[in-house]
Order: structure tokens, then sequence, then C-alpha cells
């Protein structure tokens, strides 16, 4: 599906400002609790007794492991499928499960996958590469081992750039490989949605990769002067960069213009394979990040309705910032249900509840909790942790 170098203008009218419960209170939660049958009965039954409503349950490795045709492989004995078992669990106690997948993020920094069959062996040409590594990696075969080597090493030396290896929404082929794995997905398991992460670019500084820079040398070449292509040409032989630098504002629109493409396809595919399922993505809560820094669009996502439900990403900003950030979002999402993320793994209990005092006093759709395996670790937080956050989920504040 192609959406074009288009820009919308979109002019979103202010939501009311409001004091409500949310009316979805979730759960993310990690592989790692899906390791046996005990384990997932009691995440079911504590996250029901707390009164949540939905479960974000993360599913490794979907859209980057096995090769096409192949079962996505696991690292769980193939006797014991954790999510299935959750699955059916929650739906058996009235939750609702939607699958949390990565969308570009296919392997994380210091630990590549040692399976040949994982795309970042097979298509080392689909990962995004940042712009201080494109002209070295212009001068490499992309198979050679010293390609991907040179990209792990770069993720592991800059940790707050990037988690790790994303695959790139610019190719065609990586954007269909990546449909084709969710679609798989859905046809195996009867989720309720699709949460979306990692739908956006490390920074502003990737994808340099030579298959990508060509693209966008194809797309702005039609409206050059034959000489003007020749000395850009020339030039790009030498500097692989020459073609994004001599046109920033069309290199920019062009990128947020494939990862949207991207989100409308997984969109489609979800709707597809699973009618009546919601489509969410983790998004960036101010516009500014959102959309020069992440290209994230999302706010055009939420307006055409490529997605169902825009969820702000939890992390470790202050309540006041917290708050803006809310209601900067609440202006953006209209279209859209929004949820607040509240990462209460890195919060205390009186932060934790702040903020879902706040969440209900800006008037927010729903609100996540992250994570459901930090809040109950008993080195983390105190014992009924989780319950006492299903309390303060279910009060509804003073105005």
């Amino acid at each position: 599906m192609a959406i074009g170098a288009v820009v919308l203008t979109v002019c979103l009218a202010p939501r009311p400002v409001h004091t409500a419960r949310a009316d979805v209170t979730g759960l993310w939660v990690r592989q790692t609790t899906l390791v046996s049958a005990d384990s997932i009965d009691r995440l079911v039954q504590e996250a029901s007794d707390a009164g949540f409503t939905t479960l974000l349950v993360e599913i490794p490795d979907t859209l980057g492991s096995a090769r096409p045709g192949r079962r996505p492989r696991v690292r769980r004995s193939r006797a014991f499928d954790g999510v299935r078992t959750v699955v059916t669990a929650a739906h058996r106690h009235g939750l609702r499960v939607h699958a949390w997948v990565q969308t570009t993020l296919v392997a994380t920094a210091g630990n590549l996958p040692t399976s040949s069959s994982h795309l970042v062996h097979q298509h080392p040409e689909w990962l995004m590469v940042p712009r201080g590594l494109a002209a070295e990696l212009a001068r490499l075969d992309v198979h050679s081992p010293a390609y991907l080597g040179a990209l792990d090493r770069w993720a592991r030396q800059h940790p707050d750039e990037m988690d790790g290896l994303y695959l790139s929404p610019i190719i065609p082929e990586a954007a269909a490989d990546a449909a084709e794995r969710l679609a798989q997905l859905l046809t195996r398991y009867p989720f309720d949605g699709v949460h979306l992460d990692s739908v956006q670019f490390p920074s502003s500084d990737f994808d340099y990769a030579r298959d990508a820079v060509a693209l966008f040398r194809d797309e702005v070449a039609p409206s050059l002067t034959r000489e003007e292509r020749r000395l850009l040409d020339g030039r790009a032989t030498i500097d692989p960069l020459t073609y994004p630098d001599a046109f920033p504002t069309q290199w920019s629109r062009f990128r947020r213009s494939r990862l949207t493409a991207l989100v409308a396809r997984l969109g489609s595919v979800v709707r597809r394979h699973r009618p009546g399922a919601r489509v969410g993505v983790s998004v960036v809560a101010d516009p500014d990040e959102a959309l020069g820094r992440r290209l994230q669009d999302w706010g055009t996502w939420a307006e055409v309705g490529f997605i169902d439900i825009a969820c702000l990403q939890p992390g470790v900003e202050t309540a006041e910032d917290f708050e803006r950030q809310l209601r900067s979002a609440r202006q953006l999402a209209a279209g859209a249900e929004l949820w607040a993320g509240i990462g209460a793994r890195w919060l205390s209990p009186l932060e934790t509840f702040d903020r879902i005092r706040t969440a209900h006093r800006v008037g927010t759709d729903g609100i996540m909790v992250w994570s459901y395996d930090s809040v109950i670790d008993p080195t983390q937080h105190p014992p009924g942790h989780l319950q006492q956050i299903g309390l303060a989920l279910a009060t509804v504040p003073t105005p």
C-alpha cells in the first residue's frame, strides 16, 4: 500500500477535559511470565482480582525470527504454548488479550540471534543504518559478517540512541515480510487486538542504508534536470549522504510516509485476519519529538483511522511532564482512543498512584501499567502493590 509523500494538515478540535475512570485498564506482560501454566494462572487470577480488563502480552520474535513459511522459533518447550495458554485463560476470566509485538526492533544490542534463519542474517540489507555509519557500510558487502558486526557494535556503543537492530520501513520487501509474519501470528491465536511497539525510527539519523537512500533517489530524481541528476549521482559515488543532504525536507517526509505506509499495512492485516480486533500503537507524546526525531506521524494515523488506539510510551518523566504530555496527546488523538502508559517499574508506589489520578483527571480512555512482572516483584515493590494499583484504577477521583 503506497501512501506517498503527502503532507496532511489536520485541524483538531480540542476534546473536553473531564474527570472519569478509564474504561480500559491493563498490564504489559513480558514473555518471562509465559513459561508455565502455573505462572500464567497466577497472572490471570491476580489481574482479574485486581480489576484489570486487558493484557498486552509480549510475543517474542514475531516479526523477525524465522524465514517466511516457517513457524517462528521460540525458546520455550514445543510441548507448551504459553501464548495460547494465556489467551485461553484470560478469555475464561473475561480479560481481553492484545498481542504486543515489536514492529521495527528485531534484535537487541549485543544479542545477535544465533540462528542463520533469522532476519538479521538472511536480510541484513533490510536493517536501518545510522548516519554516522553510512560511509563505512557503503564500502562493505552487505552479506559479509563485517557488515552486521559493525551495526551491532554501533548499537552497543550508542545505547542512548538505539536499543538494537531495526527493520527499515522504507524497504518494500521488509514491509511485506513484516505483514506476512503478523498474518501468521493472527491465524494461530484469537487475539482481541494487536499492540504495535517500536513503530518509529530510533532517531532522525536513521535510515541511511544504501537501498533506502537509493529508493529516495529514485523518488526525487524525476523532478531534477538531467544535469542536476548527473552532478548528484557523481557525488553520491563518493558520499552516500548526497541525496538526503541535498533534499532534507523531502528526506524527512519520505521516511515518515514509509513508516505511515507500514502502519496502514499492518493495520489492514489485523482487520483482515481478526475482524473486530483493535489496532494499538505505542506513541511518543510530544508532537515535535514524534514528527521530527522519531518520524512518527501518529496524529495522522489516528485521524485517518489507521489505528484505533494511541498508547503513550511509559517512561520516567516528572509528574508535571506526564500531565503536560497527556494533555498534548489528548488534543492529537482525535479519532482514536488515548491510553496512558505508566512506568510503575521505575516509579515509587506514590508516584504511580499520582499518575493514575492524573490520567483520570485529564480524561484518558485507558491506562496501561508497565509491567506485571515488575510490580509483583518483592525486591522492587511492597507486597500487594498490584492490588493497590487496581484499587487506584477503580477509584473515580473528586473533580
